[in-house]
């Protein structure tokens, strides 16, 4: 017979703890997104007396108070700050103290090792680019997602990613599938768009009515050098005053990418400032040469802007699909984005139906139905 109280009593011990190194990076990134949009969506919503939920991370080594504490969860740290910890994790060094029926999730292939195989340690990976695309990549950043993604695999944790065409990737590279669960990103995670700041940059830059925008790392995955080409191949077909927006951080070997007049490599700007521009580009270019999923194409969609894109997972269905390897695909691309009204207003419709069904809320749940399930095993 089983001791209900027993069994009342261990589900109301079970926690999960959340690793969120990424958000210590001064450049989040797209991963950073997705963990800060998983924790604003938790803070919100009552998650039930079955689960309870703890943050890890490196130590905080600025002045003030821990960002982290603002999510409203309680939080422990490693004693070493954002570098130091990583390395030692490589390592197997420093993991955090779990009783037996805890799960820890990082948010990403970083984060600690635990010594012992276990599938109570989740690990969220959202692409095998290293594998894909490893020429992107530089030599350490392969061996090291190669030797992270090793661990992973003969541990025995569980995997979370993003997309189908993750998953048959990641059960290629020696994934079970019953190792994987499929939890999408969500679309509603944008700030409220400060307009005033906007027309600011955008005349700072001289920018007039009509530009387009990309949003992306400036790294070679991201394909710019060939967008900025198939750019240059539009205007050179094209007399309108049109221009191109390029928001993102610098990552490695940007060197690659050779600006042309018309062409703004902004930098990073505020969440609200990219808002801004989402509302007022005219169409979003994203073509890299590989993603797990493309969370701008998402952006952009929720904002009502035409897509073009490479064939990643973001675009299926809802933009206008073009050859990454091919300048004059790009172009054409851009040239329909804009002047074909039709294929403007059938974009936008199919974008924001899609992004409507996206939400942080059902990718939180799916999260929450996770860790309760592999905290009672």
């Amino acid at each position: 017979m089983v001791d209900e109280s027993s069994v009342s009593n261990r589900c109301a011990l079970m926690k999960t703890l959340l690793v969120v190194e990424q958000l210590r990076r001064k450049v989040p990134g797209g991963i950073g997104t997705y963990a800060r949009s998983i924790l604003e969506s938790l803070a919100r919503i009552e998650i039930g007396s079955g689960t309870e939920l703890e943050l890890f991370a490196s130590r905080y080594g600025e002045a003030g108070s821990d960002p982290l504490l603002e999510y409203g969860f309680p939080l422990s740290t490693s004693k070493l700050p954002h570098l130091l910890a990583q390395r030692a994790w490589d390592r197997g060094l420093d993991p955090p103290k779990l009783a037996k029926d805890e799960v820890m999730h990082s948010f990403s292939m970083g984060g600690p090792r635990l010594r012992a195989t276990s599938n109570r340690s989740i690990f969220t990976i959202y692409d095998t680019a290293w594998i894909e695309v490893p020429e992107t990549f530089p030599r350490r950043g392969r061996s090291w997602h190669a030797g992270a993604f090793d661990h992973i695999r003969k541990s025995g944790s569980h995997v979370v990613t993003i997309s189908e065409r993750s998953v048959a990737s990641l059960i290629q590279a020696g994934i079970e599938p019953d190792r994987l669960t499929l939890i999408p990103p969500g679309s509603d995670h944008l700030s409220v768009a400060d307009k005033g700041a906007t027309e600011r940059l955008l005349s700072e830059l001289g920018v007039g009515s009509t530009f387009i925008l990309s949003v992306s790392t400036l790294e070679p995955r991201k394909n710019l050098q060939r967008l900025v080409e198939g750019f240059r191949r539009f205007k050179a077909l094209n007399a309108e005053p049109i221009d191109l927006v390029v928001v993102g951080p610098r990552g490695w070997d940007n060197s690659r990418i050779d600006p042309i007049a018309d062409v703004h490599m902004v930098g990073l700007v505020s969440p609200s400032v990219l808002a801004g521009l989402l509302t007022k580009a005219a169409s979003l270019v994203y073509v890299p040469l590989y993603e797990g999923f493309g969370l701008p194409v998402l952006e952009a969609n929720v904002s009502c802007v035409p897509v073009v894109a490479s064939d990643i997972p973001a675009s299926e269905g809802c933009a206008l699909i073009v050859d990454p390897l091919d300048p004059d695909s790009i172009a054409h691309g851009i040239e329909r984005s804009i002047f074909d009204t039709r294929l403007r207003s059938e974009l936008v419709t199919c974008g924001l139906l899609r992004a409507n069904e996206m939400t942080w809320s059902r990718a939180t749940k799916g999260h929450l139905d996770l860790w309760k399930r592999l905290g009672a095993e």
